[in-house]
């Protein structure tokens, strides 16, 4: 999924009668899709395995096990948070003419999703910005937090869903 699909089911929600977005309006799918768009910012998960190919390599050692090595750490410290602002932007200016104040938690979904992303696959950006932070502790932060953005996210969509059209509109276009 991605990040301005997650942006785009939203707008179509706050536009459909409260109640029919799920079925009758578009998006007309079910608000558990909109948790997967959130939690698949599929455009920062590219640009970071983009930018991986660049600041790792990878060897292997004489068992013949793959080791990969992180050559540029502060270019990936400087890319993890450039991603998670990126995918803020994302959201924010894929829903620049219907945003509400809701839109400020669901702008945060996609970034936090890439953190945890990054935290359950080895050898990412996350390991030069948290490289003292083991493996247990790191898997379990990161499966909470999928469930709970998750949760967050379908909650949201739901209440996308019961909200009027009329208030989905920022204050200056209501009236219209």
């Amino acid at each position: 999924m991605s990040t301005i699909a997650y942006a785009t089911l939203t707008t179509r929600r706050d536009e459909a009668p409260p109640g029919k977005s799920t079925s009758d309006s578009p998006p007309g799918v079910t608000s558990y899709l909109d948790a997967v768009a959130a939690l698949v910012p599929a455009e920062v998960l590219t640009l970071h395995a983009v930018i991986l190919s660049f600041t790792t390599k990878t060897t292997q050692d004489s068992a013949g096990n793959s080791i990969t090595e992180i050559t540029e750490p502060a270019v990936l410290v400087w890319a993890f948070f450039g991603l998670l602002f990126l995918s803020i932007m994302l959201y924010l200016v894929s829903r620049s003419t219907k945003k509400n104040r809701l839109d400020w938690i669901r702008a945060v979904i996609p970034p936090l999703a890439f953190v945890v992303w990054t935290m359950l696959q080895k050898a990412t950006a996350f390991d030069a910005v948290w490289p003292q932070l083991g493996e247990a502790a790191r898997t379990v932060i990161a499966l909470f937090g999928a469930v709970i953005l998750g949760a967050i996210a379908t909650m949201l969509a739901r209440k996308a869903d019961k909200k009027s059209p009329v208030e989905s509109k920022t204050p200056n276009e209501v009236g219209k």
